[in-house]
């Protein structure tokens, strides 16, 4: 083989091992976490008048200057007595307002609740921030707003708000209950309990590529980025100093999040004037809701804690 030919080999084995070593060490892991950070926000598919509800397009002003956008719908009699409680209704880190309308919305519209629906930062129509999603942290702010929104109503008792969150609205939701304990009653389906193992089962779902060297480099440039570590995104450690009402469901079926980690909440509970579990068989992530007896479980639940 001529030298010049061995030259051109070896220098070209040298920039597929180089480029291979790059796309293993770099592009994958910053396409992972920009997948994480900013998924795609869902389209609004599904509006409040396709069930002829009576309802507004409201702006939600965040604490940090954010206008997040929701639906404010009436309830549907104004003679029920469930109309004096309003339901802050908040979704999951890939979901929306309209998602979480299409699935809960009639359920609760027929226990007579005031509701809102609305998008937290970073998803469906809400404005993107340069941190992206936070697993809960920044969310909090979302939930501070829409509780203070709904407070601001003169038709709203503010004894008589509650909020209801799935996934990673539900760690916001803990998260928010143990710093304000300032509504009636919270249900928080499907949350983690631990921030650090929720992620290491979550990254190679949300961003296609294998925990191993991607994620654990993926995850290390994420918490660069945050400022904080995702052991520090962990509901359970917080759940202590939730003092309201409390009710957590998931589905046993989860593949997600470990079905464990909200019988971890629960135990977590210990200062919650009342705590109340129920894992349901043969549901999957956020699918409890299928249960024919969720909503009014929930209405119960509601009522009996206001």
């Amino acid at each position: 083989m001529k030298k010049w030919l061995k030259i051109t080999l070896t220098i070209s084995s040298i920039v597929l091992v180089v480029s291979g070593a790059l796309v293993v060490f770099l592009i994958i892991p910053v396409v992972g976490k920009n997948t994480m950070l900013h998924p795609d926000h869902e389209l609004m598919t599904y509006y409040p008048n396709e069930l002829e509800m009576t309802y507004a397009n409201v702006t939600i002003p965040t604490s940090d200057g954010l206008d997040l956008k929701g639906w404010y719908i009436e309830p549907q009699d104004l003679n029920d007595p469930n109309s004096n409680v309003t339901l802050i209704v908040l979704h999951g880190a890939t979901h929306s307002k309209s998602w979480m309308l299409e699935h809960y919305g009639v359920g609760f519209y027929n226990q007579g609740y005031r509701m809102l629906f609305f998008d937290s930062r970073n998803r469906g129509e809400s404005p993107d921030t340069e941190l992206g999603l936070t697993w809960g942290l920044d969310e909090v702010k979302d939930i501070r707003a829409a509780v203070d929104f709904v407070k601001g109503k003169p038709e709203v008792n503010d004894s008589q708000v509650a909020i209801f969150a799935e996934s990673q609205g539900a760690a916001a939701l803990l998260f928010y209950a143990a710093e304000y304990n300032d509504v009636a009653a919270i249900i928080a389906d499907s949350s983690w309990a631990y921030g650090d193992l929720m992620i290491e089962r979550a990254y190679p779902m949300r961003s296609g590529f294998p925990w191993v060297i991607f994620g654990q480099i993926t995850i290390a440039m994420m918490e660069r980025h945050y400022g904080f570590t995702f052991a520090d995104i962990s509901p359970a450690n917080d759940a202590v100093d939730i003092t309201i009402p409390t009710y957590i469901i998931h589905g046993n079926d989860d593949l997600d999040i470990d079905p464990k980690d909200s019988t971890t909440i629960y135990n977590a509970l210990t200062n919650a004037s009342y705590r109340l579990l129920w894992r349901v068989d043969n549901r999957g992530h956020v699918e409890a809701y299928l249960e024919s007896a969720y909503f009014t479980t929930i209405a119960q639940f509601i009522t009996n804690n206001l």
